[in-house]
């Protein structure tokens, strides 16, 4: 039992972390909406390095430690995931999830969360790349990354977060990709936009 509940926090903790990240990329350009639809979105890690080595793709293994969770404690997992507008991606493959966003939350750049108190330093535009650095005060952290839009369904985003850690250097980089699945969302609700000032 208590293997299980460790497995299952350390799901949540991952899909949660991930869409995080992909909030992060985008709050980014705060003076911009992104040119990208409003809809259910699935978003899947590429790789995810820590201190340049490679982290082991988790996803046949959460794939496995939820399918032996009592059905119950998988439900309850699922619908805390939900709650905070976010759902594993069915299916094998790298660890994904999915989100649901809305037309307004893009226009107005306030649909990511804002856990982690980051703030952008700099913006830059290139074509249909958007570049920016970012520091953060919980954790303390600072970053840099990029965004490239492929077209309004499809986009992919490079990340390097360095902080410390036990009073050493880490440095984490991942990239990523998403994709529009479409407009209707179904029973997934958008992740709570944080309060407008």
């Amino acid at each position: 039992m208590c293997t299980s509940r460790r497995s299952s926090f350390t799901a949540h903790r991952v899909a949660v972390s991930l869409a995080l990240t992909v909030s992060l990329n985008i709050a980014a350009h705060a003076a911009d909406t992104p040119p990208i639809k409003p809809g259910l979105w699935q978003v899947t890690a590429d790789s995810q390095q820590l201190n340049g080595k490679p982290l082991p793709d988790m996803s046949a293994q959460l794939a496995e430690q939820m399918k032996r969770m009592p059905p119950e404690m998988r439900n309850q997992m699922e619908a805390q995931m939900k709650a905070r507008g976010v759902q594993m991606a069915p299916g094998g493959g790298n660890m994904g999830i999915r989100m649901c966003l809305t037309r307004e939350m893009l226009d107005e750049n306030r649909w990511q969360k804002t856990e982690g108190n980051c703030k952008n330093t700099s913006m830059t535009h290139q074509g249909n790349t958007w570049s920016w650095k970012f520091s953060c005060t919980q954790p303390v952290s600072e970053g840099e990354g990029s965004t490239t839009f492929t077209d309004s369904t499809s986009y992919s985003s490079n990340i390097r977060i360095t902080s410390q850690r036990n009073g050493q250097p880490q440095t984490v980089t991942m990239k990523h990709h998403a994709k529009w699945l479409g407009a209707d969302c179904g029973d997934l609700k958008p992740m709570a936009p944080p309060p407008k000032p």
